[in-house]
C-alpha cells in the first residue's frame, strides 16, 4: 500500500483562507521544496521521514493580500496507482 499527497499528485485541489485577512491563500508547494533549489531531487531527509510517520504532507500557503504565510498539513492518502 503506497501513500502520497493528494494535492501534490493532482487528485484534489485544496484551498485555505488566511487566518489574518480571510482572503484565499495560494499553495506554493511542499515545504521541503523551499530549502534549496535541489531539495525536491535529494534523498529523504528528517522532514520527509517525519511527514511519512505522521501521514501528512506539509504545504506552504501564502496570502498575497497581507503577505502572511502558513504551513498546512495535508493528510496522505492511499494512492490509486
Amino acid at each position: 500500500m503506497e501513500y502520497g499527497c493528494p494535492v501534490c499528485n493532482g487528485l484534489i485541489t485544496f484551498t485555505e483562507d488566511c487566518n489574518k485577512c480571510k482572503q484565499t491563500m495560494e499553495d506554493l508547494g511542499r515545504i521541503e521544496d523551499f530549502y534549496t533549489p535541489y531539495s525536491p531531487y535529494e534523498e529523504q531527509d528528517d522532514l520527509a521521514i517525519l511527514q511519512e510517520s505522521t501521514h501528512n504532507c506539509i504545504h506552504v500557503f501564502h496570502c498575497f493580500e497581507c503577505n502572511n504565510d502558513q504551513q498546512i498539513l495535508i493528510p496522505l492518502q492511499e494512492m490509486p496507482f
